[in-house]
Order: structure tokens, then C-alpha cells, then sequence
């Protein structure tokens, strides 16, 4: 059949917002495929950019001398019998991540921006997700997941640096950079520079009813979860600038049987392959669902999400917030910092126990968490990831102590309409943190036979 070059332009926003109401409809959608073609190897990089706003930088209000409300090492150091995820690599693919001080040793291993090696972070945010994963302990006791792991760093995306010769109107042509396709791409470049897990807080939203052309993502997930047996994590994102409605938080009542793939009403990828990625929802400081974390059947786990803390955008010293360059604050919260956590524990429970699979390890953070009070749901998967639990194997009662840091984005921005219900969207702009890109898209039909995986 001949391929239609159609506008299809979509926005999406930052991982953090309220929830959109209003003239959303669900529709039966078909859970992704992984049977797509593997991105060729190489370096992602082919555009030069300039910088559309000054950096990004934190700042920190906090009582030094206070404990944070994540995770202190003293609530960790039971995860830690046998050790701190020594010997694993974890690649993050993001923003770039900045080294410092307080970071293990990062290792560069691809940049979509042209000469780059992904140890820069101009956007501050995927360095504040390196420090939910890894920062070493400071004097408070604050402290990442899993500080002894070693980063592999890619910068597959970017909200405040543009193509050389893209415009400043974001209605027509957006933002930034990074597409699905960079990030399959980006995903292959981990696998290859020997990660073991892969923690991706990035997400791309459409209604339901929209289908996202991404196969070759489908095809990177494929090569590394099933072929190279890496642990991949991801954010599920957060309604509002990024996802434009919330999904229901349970399967319809009124349809016995439903595994609430009928009901969605907002798509969200890569966290949608739930059978191939660890998707993690985000939950406040008492456990509870946060209002802005978007649901959905591929919700695993949840954890932390909300006033977070973590290195400074340096990688070094400490921080609760974001600032913008137009001065504006936002303190440390959102999915985009409850993922890194998860992949921390990811990594603790491969230094544990090396003989699990990818999958058996997924099992082993699924099956250890503190359910929700009703059971499974769509919020908080089978519920929120304890670090003791995951590597002992032992389930505990109660909740444990909120933990690691998170980045909190700007207020939310109102989202155009994006490609109609049935339109088809291929290289899709990805939403990274305080990232908002726009793209446009590929029409083509719908692929005959998707089948579930």
C-alpha cells in the first residue's frame, strides 16, 4: 500500500502537570510489538544544534543539617549485604548526565547531538536521574540506590537545545530534540556499551486511537530485553503538559474479565511494552498514588515521586530544585525519579543474585513490593518497590521509608490536539523531565497482525 506523507503534528510536554478533563474517549487498544527491525549500530549523532535558552541549574533550600525525605543510607544499607551495585552498569538515557563528584564514574557512550559523547546535560535532568540512581553519600546521609554501580550515560534528547535552522514557534515546529527513533537508537548503544539495565525517564504520549509508529523502538526493546537480557525501566509519565488524560486506575467493573487495554485513553511509550519494561508510576511521601502519574495496564511498580532530592546539576553537592532559565523554581518531583529508583534496585538485585534473568529479576521487584490497599491496580502496578525486599527475597510488612531523589519540571502547558484518533505518528517527539518537543509525523496504515508480547 502507498505511503501518505501527511502533517501530523504532536506536542508533548513535561513529566510533571495536572490532570487535562474533558472530551477524551478510550478505545480499544492493541499492546505493542516487539517484532520490529533492530536499529543499525553506530553513532546516533547527526545534528548540530544551538542553544535555545540558557542551561538549566538546581538550587537547594533545604536544612543541610535536616534528614532528607527520601532514602538516608541508613534505610538502605540493609539492600546493601552484598553490596552497592558493584560491578553492574546501568545506562541512562536522557539528557546527558554532567560527572561529578558525587556520581560514580560515568562513561559516555552516544550523543544525538553532532560531537558529542553523552557526558554533557544542558537540561540538568538526566544528571538529577543519575543521582536518584547513584549519588554517593553526603554528610546528611542522603544518598542514590545503588552508589557503587558504573554509568553509561546517552544524551538522546534535549528541551533546550534546537536544530541549527529550526524556528522558535512551538505551535507549528517545536522544541528540542529527540524522536522515538533516536531513542530506539539509544537503546542499542547501551546494549552494545555492556549495560545491564537501562533506565529510560522519558516518555511520548497520544490519545488512544492514535497509533504510534514504533516499531524500530519495539525491535531495540526486543534486542535488548529479550536478546542481550537487560533490565529495562521506565517511567510510566505524567498527566498534564506530557500525557493529556488520565487513564482509569482500575479495569471497568462493568467488564468482567477486561485487563483494562479497552479503557485507555492515553498511549504512552516506551512504557507501554509492560511485558518487555519495568514501568514505574510515582507515589507521594504517605504511599499513595500521586494525582499526576498517569495509569495504565502497563503500570508494574510505583515509587517515590515528590519532593525528591538529589545531586546538583554539577553532579555534585545537593539539591531540591530546578531552576529554569527564566529564573522560575520547581522543586524535585515526578515519574520521570521514581524510574531511576526502580532501576537501582534493578541493579542491587543483579549484584545479588546473578544468575536471574531480566525477566526473573523484573519478577523479583514485581513480587516483593507493598501491594496497594485494594490489590493491583493501574496506578501502582503490584505496588511500591521495597530496596530490602527486592534483595533479600523476603517480603516485609509495612512501608518503608520514602527513597532517592527526583526531578520536579515546570508548571504544565497547554497541549494542541496531536494527530487525529486513527492517525498514525512515526518519529514522535519524547517528553525528558522539563523537555517539551514537537515533531512531525509519518503516516502510514496500521500494521496488519500486531500481536500482543
Amino acid at each position: 500500500m502507498t505511503r501518505l506523507r501527511l502533517p501530523a503534528v504532536l506536542v508533548v510536554g513535561v513529566l510533571m502537570g495536572a490532570p487535562v478533563a474533558g472530551g477524551h474517549v478510550a478505545a480499544a487498544v492493541e499492546p505493542p510489538s516487539i517484532d520490529g527491525p533492530v536499529p543499525a549500530g553506530g553513532p546516533l549523532g547527526s545534528d548540530s544544534v544551538r542553544t535555545g535558552d540558557a542551561c538549566r541549574t538546581t538550587a537547594a533550600v533545604l536544612d543541610p543539617g535536616a534528614p532528607p525525605a527520601s532514602a538516608t543510607a541508613a534505610d538502605l544499607r540493609p539492600a546493601w549485604v552484598h553490596g552497592r551495585g558493584e560491578g553492574q552498569v546501568v545506562a541512562i538515557i536522557d539528557t546527558g548526565v554532567n560527572p561529578g563528584p558525587r556520581l560514580p564514574p560515568v562513561r559516555g557512550a552516544g550523543d544525538v547531538l553532532e560531537g558529542g559523547d553523552g557526558t554533557d546535560d544542558c537540561d540538568a535532568h538526566g544528571t538529577l536521574v543519575a543521582g536518584v540512581l547513584a549519588a554517593r553519600e553526603d554528610e546528611t546521609g542522603h544518598v542514590g540506590v545503588a552508589p557503587g554501580v558504573e554509568l553509561v550515560s546517552i544524551r538522546q534528547s534535549s528541551g533546550v537545545l534546537r536544530p541549527t535552522g529550526q524556528e522558535d514557534d512551538g505551535a507549528t515546529v517545536g522544541v528540542g530534540v529527540g524522536t522515538l527513533s533516536t531513542l530506539a537508537a539509544a537503546i542499542r548503544a547501551a546494549v552494545d556499551a555492556g549495560a545491564g539495565v537501562i533506565n529510560i525517564s522519558e516518555v511520548a504520549c497520544v490519545p488512544a486511537g492514535t497509533r504510534l509508529a514504533d516499531d524500530t523502538l519495539g525491535g531495540a526493546i526486543r534486542y535488548a530485553a529479550v536478546e542481550h537480557d537487560v533490565v529495562l525501566v521506565a517511567a510510566a509519565g505524567n498527566v498534564g503538559q506530557t500525557c493529556g488524560a488520565q487513564n482509569p486506575g482500575t479495569p471497568d467493573p462493568a467488564a468482567p474479565g477486561s485487563d483494562g487495554w479497552d479503557d485507555v485513553v492515553t498511549v504512552a511509550s516506551p512504557a507501554w511494552y509492560g511485558d518487555h519494561v519495568l514501568t514505574v508510576g510515582g507515589v507521594d511521601a504517605d504511599g499513595a498514588a500521586a494525582d499526576f502519574s498517569l495509569r495504565g495496564p502497563w503500570v508494574d511498580v510505583a515509587a517515590p515521586a515528590v519532593g525528591l532530592r538529589s545531586v546538583g546539576a554539577d553532579g555534585d553537592g545537593v539539591a531540591d530544585l530546578v531552576v529554569s532559565a527564566d529564573g522560575a523554581r520547581t522543586p524535585i518531583s515526578g515519574t520521570s525519579f521514581a524510574a531511576p529508583f526502580v532501576a537501582g534496585v534493578a541493579a542491587l538485585v543483579r549484584q545479588a543474585r546473578p544468575g536471574l534473568s531480566a525477566r526473573q529479576v523484573i519478577s523479583r521487584i514485581t513480587g516483593t513490593t507493598l501491594p496497594a490497599a485494594g490489590g493491583h491496580d493501574h496506578a501502582v502496578g503490584h505496588g511500591v518497590v521495597d530496596p530490602v525486599a527486592a534483595v533479600t527475597g523476603v517480603r516485609r510488612s509495612g512501608r518503608p521509608d520514602p527513597a532517592s531523589s527526583v526531578i520536579a519540571a515546570p508548571g504544565p502547558e497547554p497541549i494542541a490536539a496531536g494527530a487525529g484518533a486513527g492517525g498514525v505518528v512515526a518519529a514522535t517527539a519524547l517528553t525528558v523531565g522539563a523537555v517539551v518537543l514537537v515533531v512531525v509525523g509519518l503516516s502510514r496504515p496500521p500494521r496488519p497482525g500486531a500481536r500482543r508480547h
